[in-house]
Parts: structure tokens; sequence; C-alpha cells
């Protein structure tokens, strides 16, 4: 078991007891049964897809890494990184529609395409993959914490020297890499980063590449990646695991373990078999990680994307600053692609045109668990392949977490009989396999050993952005209900590892959800949703506003969403308290980041003392949204202005709440009234100030338009506002 960094110190003495028979594993096991699985589930399954016996051997592990890590004997490193800065491409796909080289499933056999399990509706479908409509909840786990204490090391007194390349073992020949005949791949390269091994100095990501399908019967060799930091003498090699199908398509996960340098940010190259050279950045052991943040990106159903520009202004923008000061990270808050227009699939307009009890009671038959398969599938791979955000991929690791559109617009706060449905069980199936595949590179199965945790549902993520700054990802999707954002256990968890896995010496907290916790109030609008929603769904004339799915108002999923609603506002000032507490003990600073809401602006907790840098209290919000769809009109963000007044919470100390007048000039620089909101395409980037010991964030404004997609005016660049987030001192 590593150290508890904080027992006995003196900032704060020991950390807060654990719950009863709770208690701390060390990152390389499962935890013991912390608490019993939730008494009310939500609707993802946990069943797990099992590689058939026909795919490619997985090689063994590195000890201490799971996921197919070797380190053969060198090969040549074909080609030599393009001059310039210019992103290779990944896989391209057409922008418009479903790739047509995917098939539909196979009724009649092949490769299997998911995970086979009782099917609980009665006759199983006619392909393999079946999804439970209820499921019991899984153990609780946590892998990937934190290593322990880390300490910033000088060039001349590093205790670990330069960086430790692994021995290569004698026993083991190097893959053969035939460029010409090598699998053709749909979607990929997808970077990942999941944490730092402080202890062992070491960078731990990976990538993933989905092949394209291979006539039956045939079966080419696992794929190898290559990667070089031009200062090892041989490259090094990484094989495939493939670790699901669909249709005959293999997703192919590469698990990377990379030394790290122990002061500069290095450049790292790679390739797989052969093909293209693409490479990200991996931050020094001292340095701090300059990260990139974005929400919402993708287009509304009654978006007119050509008109607002398109998707790839602002990734051209972002990937430009790349190419000046390299990220080291990019987070995704949510929404990282848009599936509400899985309700127009021939299928799910077959199950609209019930009414509303028959849509609840009607069983998901199995074409329709095929065409939802094959549209998330066809949607992932499309949307992760194109433009500029395709070359982002590709070139900066993330971090992400889904939000409601991941699935399907409002999932998750639905009344209880509409999210218990068969459909919507599982469209949350489906899409969770496909998010923890895309986003994640991982299985329900083998995510615990991929760096997330949980107590008993949803993937939460704790992790390092260097020596200076820690991130808790957390996932306010899967156990959400319309009474529910996350549950005890999980807050009970995500506190145990802050306080036992944070290393001493971090300054800042990041703290990702998807829905801003601080934002302005919107009780009235709920309360007149409530109240007009029967009326509403009986009226012909309304139903431009009614949701297809289960008739009530349009907004009133969004209102119900917010941590400022009344079902969740006694949660919400539970988590804003223990956050105050956790600063406090630990003279650490919280800072949190969202998404969701399509403008910028910059929420406020703060207790009003003097200077700020001794206030535990003041907490910022940043609100960064969005990267690619339209901003609400002028009405609604003058309506939240409106709206917009102090809040008080009685919490350890009285707390006053705000929204920050952060915007006092328009990206043209004619003044503002409106100045707490700016309802602009946007997205954030930040790093540790080391002369100040403060988090400097910038939110990048989109300009002013001057014409729609591909034209010379279509991509204007962007104005950036600064906040500066103080340190906290003991």
């Amino acid at each position: 078991m590593y150290p508890n960094p904080y027992q006995n110190n003196q900032q704060g003495g020991q950390y807060p007891p654990l719950p009863p028979g709770a208690g701390y594993a060390p990152p390389t096991s499962p935890p013991p049964s912390m608490y019993p699985p939730p008494a009310s589930s939500p609707y993802q399954p946990q069943t797990a897809y099992q590689p058939p016996a026909t795919y490619p051997p997985q090689q063994p592990a590195a000890p201490g890494y799971p996921g197919g890590m070797m380190y053969p004997p060198p090969v040549p490193q074909p080609g030599a990184p393009p001059a310039g800065g210019a992103y290779p491409p990944p896989a391209q796909l057409p922008f418009s529609g479903m790739p047509s080289a995917v098939p539909t499933p196979n009724p009649t056999g092949g490769a299997p395409t998911s995970m086979p399990s009782p099917h609980p509706y009665g006759q199983p479908p006619a392909g393999p993959h079946v999804y439970p409509q209820h499921q019991p909840a899984q153990q609780p786990y946590s892998q990937g914490g934190m290593a322990p204490p880390f300490s910033p090391v000088q060039p001349n007194n590093s205790p670990y020297g330069q960086p430790a390349y692994p021995p290569q073992p004698s026993h083991y020949q190097p893959p053969t890499v035939n460029p010409s005949s090598t699998y053709g791949f749909l979607c990929g390269p997808l970077l990942r980063y999941q944490n730092m091994d402080l202890h062992q100095g070491n960078w731990l990501g990976s990538v993933m590449m989905v092949s394209k399908p291979e006539p039956h019967g045939q079966q080419s060799p696992a794929p190898v990646l290559t990667w070089s930091d031009g200062r090892s003498p041989h490259p090094q090699h990484v094989t495939g695991q493939a670790i699901d199908g669909y249709n005959q398509s293999i997703f192919w996960r590469f698990a990377l373990v990379i030394p790290q340098d122990p002061q500069a940010t290095k450049k790292i190259t790679y390739s797989i078999n052969g093909g293209p050279n693409y490479w990200f950045f991996v931050a020094g052991r001292s340095e701090s990680f300059r990260w990139m943040f974005y929400s919402c990106n993708g287009f509304s159903s009654a978006t007119d994307s050509v008109a607002i520009g398109g998707a790839n202004p602002l990734w051209n923008d972002a990937l430009a600053k790349h190419t000046e000061h390299p990220y080291h990270v990019m987070i995704g808050g949510g929404d990282q692609l848009y599936c509400d227009s899985i309700l127009e699939e021939p299928e799910m307009k077959e199950w609209l045109s019930g009414t509303i009890p028959e849509r609840e009671k009607a069983i998901c038959k199995p074409h329709w668990i095929q065409a939802i398969e094959k549209y998330y599938f066809n949607r992932y791979c499309t949307w992760f392949s194109q433009g500029t955000y395709g070359q982002a991929l590709a070139a900066i690791p993330t971090i992400n977490m889904w939000d409601d559109h991941d699935t399907i617009d409002g999932y998750g706060s639905y009344p209880e009989s509409t999210m218990k449905c068969s459909v919507l069980t599982t469209l949350g199936a489906v899409s969770r396999r496909f998010y923890l595949l895309f986003q994640h590179h991982t299985t329900p199965s083998l995510v615990p050993h991929h760096g997330f945790f949980s107590a008993g549902v949803g993937e939460n993520i704790l992790t390092s952005l260097g020596p200076s700054t820690s991130m808790l990802v957390l996932d306010a999707r899967s156990e959400r209900t319309k009474n529910l954002v996350c549950s005890d256990q999980t807050y009970d968890l995500a506190f145990a590892k802050m306080y036992n896995e944070i290393p001493q010496g971090t300054r800042h907290l990041l703290v990702q959800i998807g829905v801003p916790i601080a934002y302005p109030r919107l009780v009235f609008a709920e309360n007149l949703m409530g109240s007009v929603g029967n009326v509403l769904g009986g009226l012909a004339s309304a139903k431009s506003v009614v949701n297809k799915i289960n008739g009530e108002p349009e907004l009133l999923d969004d209102l119900n969403d917010h941590w400022t609603a009344k079902a969740h506002k006694q949660e919400r000032n539970r988590f804003i308290t223990r956050l105050q507490n956790y600063a406090n003990d630990r003279k650490i600073r919280v800072t949190f980041i969202s998404g969701d809401v399509h403008c910028a602006g910059v929420g406020r907790f703060t207790a009003k003392i003097s200077p700020p840098e001794k206030d535990p209290q003041l907490m910022y919000q940043v609100i960064s949204s969005a990267i690619v769809n339209e901003p609400p009109p002028e009405g609604v963000i003058r309506l939240l202005h409106f709206q917009d007044k102090v809040h008080i919470l009685e919490g350890r100390v009285k707390t006053y709440e705000d929204m920050y007048p952060m915007f006092t000039q328009d990206v043209n620089g004619q003044p503002l009234q409106l100045d707490k909101l700016m309802p602009r395409r946007n997205y954030s980037h930040g790093h540790f100030n080391h002369h100040t010991g403060g988090l400097e964030v910038t939110i990048f404004v989109e300009n002013v338009r001057g014409g729609p997609e591909h034209t010379p005016g279509a991509d204007r660049g962007t104005k950036p506002y600064v906040i500066h987030v103080p340190r906290l001192e003991a």
C-alpha cells in the first residue's frame, strides 16, 4: 500500500474518517466493498464483451500495467515527421451521413459483435448482441489512482536521473510490419491520457484504432504501434489488444507507458503498421500540464451548421495555439458528439408512433437493437474522424466525460417510467458501450484497470495534471435521475480518494462536471414548465415545443439537469460544503470547469475574506460552451442576467454566490451591458502560474463572423478573456 501523504502532516492532520467498513486500497488492486449496491439502479447494463477466440492472441502485459504493452527488439522507424508542424489527417470519412463502408449486422453469423447475455424481453434478437433491461450494480472499484508523493526535481539532483527505458527482452521476436498487407481503419488514431505514475516517472495512456471489416474468415496479424521520443536508442513497439468488435470491425487498444523527462516537455512520434506519423507531447515530471477544455462539440437538430461557419473554426484556432505552445491534455466536458438524430432512424420512428403509455410498455425489438448499435457505431466513426477535430484527437491526449447528448438529449432527467422503459434502457446500454470504447478505450469489464473509480454505477476519474494540479472528473450522468445527480456512495468514495491519493504539494484541484454548479437560477421557468406541461402536450399547435420521447415541454429536461433545480439543490449544497471543507483541510484551491449551456461565463463562491488567498471558500466556476453548437439568442441571455443575483450558502461559513462580470467588452471592443454571460462559441485553456502559485484560465471567444462555412470570412479567430484563480495559502 502506498503511504498516505497526509497522515500527521502540518496541513490539517489526518484525513476525515471513511464510512464504516470502508478502506483505502492501493491503485494496483480493487478496493474492498465499501457499500452495498445502490438501491436505485440506473439504466446502463454492466455486462462485458469477451473478444472471440478467433481474434489475434493478446500479447502479455508489462508488469504492473494491463493492456498488451511489450518492448521488442528495435526495427527501423519508417518515415519521418512531416515538416512545418502540419497534422496528418486521420482516417477520413464523409462529413454527412453515415459511413457507407459499414454494413448492417450479420444476423446469420460472422464475427461476434457484442456482449453475449440472456435476453430479458422474450425471444433473443437475430444478432448476437443483447442488452439487459435491468441489471445489478457492479461492485465498487478503485484503480489507477495517483502514485506516492512527488516533489519537483532539479536537473542536477534528480533522484530519478534521465528517463529509464525498459530493457529489450532477448527472447521476444519483433512484430512483423508489412505496410502492403495491413489493416484498414475506419476511425482513429484516438489518444487518451490516463494518469502519471509519479513513483516511476511514467506517463500512462493509450491509443485506439477501429479496423475496417475484413472478409469473412480472413484474419490479419494484430497491428503494431511504434513510438519514439528521439532520445532512446531504439523505437518502442506496442502490439494492439483486441478489446471489442462490431460487425467484424475490431477495436484495437495500444497501451502506452512513456518515461517522462525530469524537467521538460518531450515530443512523442508514433505510427501504426508503418502508416502516417502522428505526434503528441508529454510533460516533464516537474512540469504542470497545459490543458485545453471544450464542450458541446456538435449541432442540435434545429441548427443551421453552414450558416454559423461549420464545426472547424474554433478547432482550427485551438490547433493553431497547440502548434505554438503544445497542450498536454484535452478535456472533453460532455457532449463530445450529438446523438439526438437517432430519433430520426426508421426504427425509432416506429417506436415513437405509439402513444406515450405504449412507448413505455414496448419491448425493444431485435431489429431496433441492431439499428441502435449501427447508429452509435457509425455516428462515432464519422464524427471522430472528420475535420480538424479528428486531427486534434490524434494529436492531443484526451480526458473525457459524457453528458446527455452523448446518448440522447435529456437522458437521465426524464421521469422514472420513461427512463426504465425498454427502449431508453437499450439506448443507454448501447451508447455506454461505444462511449467507453471511443472516448475511454475500454469496456465495462476493463474499466477497473484503466484509471476509473466507481461506487457501483458510473465511471469517475481522479488524475494528475502535474505536480501542482489534480483533477476530479465526476460522472454526473450514469447515476442521474430527476431527483439525483450522484449517489452518496460516489461522493464518499471520491472524497476518500482525494484525501488519500492527491499528493502533498498539490496547489489546485479542477473539478470537471458537465453542467455548471454556479449559474443563474431558473426556478420560475421550472415551475412554469411543470404547470403547463400537460396543457402543452395536448395542444397540436405546441408540438414544436414538446419533447418527442415523453410529451413534456422541450426545455423541462434541461431545467431538471441543472444543479440549481429544486430537486438537486440540497445535494448541490452538500457537495459545495464538502469541497470547502476539503479546500480548508488541504489548502488546495478548488475550481469548477463545466460546459452544457452554450455560452461562456464565470460563477463565483466566496466568503469575502481578504486577501482572497486566505479564503478557502473562494471557488470559481469556469463555464466554456459551446465549441461547435450555436449560442442561445440574446433574449435568453438577457433573461439569465435578469435572474442573476447574490445567493447565500450557509456552508462551513457564510458563502456568497454570484456570476462574475467577466465580459465588459465584446469581441469587437464595444462595451457590453450584459457582462456576465457571453453568447458566442468558445473554448478555454489553462495552466499553473509558477510565479504567483495561481491558475491562469483563458476563455477564447469566437470573433464576429464574416460569412458562412467555406467562405473567406468564415474563420475569424478568437478573443481571449483571462481568469486569474489565486492560490490558497495556509
